[in-house]
C-alpha cells in the first residue's frame, strides 16, 4: 500500500503542475462545457463542412510524459464539445485494449463505445467521428483485427453506428458513431469512411521546431478555409520530440496560437467554409469553443 505521505506528495505535485488556461488545460475538469452544440446547426449541413474539435490519442492518460496526451476523461471530452476521437487498439488475444505505443491505457474498445453510447443517449442531437486503428504489436490472435472490431460493434449494437463510405449530413449522423476506418476490410464491408481516404490531413507529428510545426498547422487551416465543403479537412496540432517537445510542452506552445488564429478568423466575414476538424493534445475549454464558433459564419 502506498504510504499516505506519498499520496499527499503526488497530489501536491499534480496541483503545482496543473494549469488551466483558455487554450491549454492539463487539469481533470474543463473550465466550460457545451455538450449539445450540434443541436444549433441545421440538418442539411455536410459533416465535412463543419468545424469539429477533436483530440489526438484520446485515451492516452498513462505511460509518462512522452505517452500522455490528454487529462480530461472521455465523458468530459464529449461534454466540453469534442466530436472527433482518436482510438488506438492493440489486437491482443482477440481483445482490443487501448494502447498508445507500448503503453496500455487501462481500458478497452468496449468501454470507449459504452461511454460514447451513454453520451449519445443523453445528447441525441450530437454525433461522434471515431478514428479506429490498430496500435502496437498484435499478440496471440486467432482472427483478424476486423473481426474483433466487428464482435465489439455487434455487442454494443449496430443501431449506434452509421455505416457509410463517406461523411453524411449532420441530420443523418445525429445520435450515431461514425467510424473512420484505418484498418483492412478484407473480411467484410466497411464500418465507415476509409481513413485517410480522400481526406486532406496535416499530421506532422515528429516535431523538431515548434515554429515550423505551427506554420504547417496555419497553412492547413488556410487550405481548409479555402477548400471544398464536400471535402474533409483534418489538422493535427499535436506532435512530439523525445527531448524538446513532449506532447504537453508542445501543446502549451501551439494551442494558444491556434486559439488566437481562430479568434481572428471568427471575427472575419464572408468566409467560404469552416476550418474543419482540429485535433489537439490538452486543449483548453475556450479553444474548443472557438473551434465550435467557427461554424457560424
Amino acid at each position: 500500500m502506498t504510504p499516505p505521505f506519498t499520496l499527499l506528495l503526488y497530489t501536491l505535485i499534480a496541483e503545482v503542475l496543473a494549469e488551466q488556461t483558455p487554450a491549454f488545460d492539463n487539469t481533470e475538469k474543463p473550465s466550460r462545457t457545451w455538450p449539445d452544440w450540434m443541436a444549433s446547426l441545421p440538418n442539411h449541413l455536410p459533416l465535412s463542412s463543419l468545424a469539429i474539435p477533436g483530440t489526438h490519442d484520446t485515451m492516452a492518460f498513462y505511460g509518462g510524459s512522452l505517452a500522455q496526451c490528454q487529462s480530461w476523461r472521455l465523458g468530459d471530452q464529449y461534454k466540453v464539445g469534442i466530436r472527433f476521437v482518436d482510438i488506438r487498439c492493440r489486437h491482443y488475444q482477440n481483445n482490443l485494449p487501448i494502447f498508445h505505443g507500448v503503453s496500455y491505457q487501462r481500458t478497452d474498445f468496449t468501454q470507449v463505445l459504452r461511454e460514447t453510447v451513454t453520451f449519445l443517449t443523453q445528447y441525441p442531437t450530437e454525433t461522434v467521428l471515431m478514428r479506429v486503428m490498430e496500435e502496437y504489436e498484435p499478440y496471440q490472435n486467432t482472427r483478424s483485427f476486423y473481426k474483433s472490431v466487428a464482435e465489439v460493434v455487434g455487442n454494443i449494437g449496430e443501431r449506434w453506428f452509421l455505416r457509410t463510405n463517406s461523411l453524411p449530413t449532420l441530420g443523418e449522423a445525429r445520435g450515431k458513431i461514425i467510424i473512420l476506418q484505418q484498418f483492412s476490410s478484407s473480411d467484410g464491408p466497411n464500418f465507415g469512411p476509409p481513413y485517410p481516404g480522400s481526406m486532406s490531413i496535416s499530421d506532422d507529428y515528429e516535431v523538431n521546431d515548434a515554429d515550423v510545426k505551427w506554420r504547417e498547422v496555419e497553412r492547413h487551416f488556410n487550405v481548409a478555409l479555402d477548400g471544398d465543403t464536400k471535402k474533409t479537412y483534418l489538422t493535427y496540432t499535436s506532435g512530439v520530440h523525445w527531448l524538446l517537445y513532449p506532447p504537453e510542452t508542445l501543446a502549451r506552445i501551439i494551442n494558444p496560437r491556434a486559439n488566437e488564429y481562430l479568434k481572428l478568423e471568427n471575427s472575419s466575414v464572408n468566409r467560404k467554409r469552416s476550418v474543419g476538424v482540429v485535433i489537439m493534445d490538452y486543449p483548453g475549454g475556450e479553444l474548443v469553443r472557438e473551434i465550435i464558433l467557427n461554424n457560424w459564419m
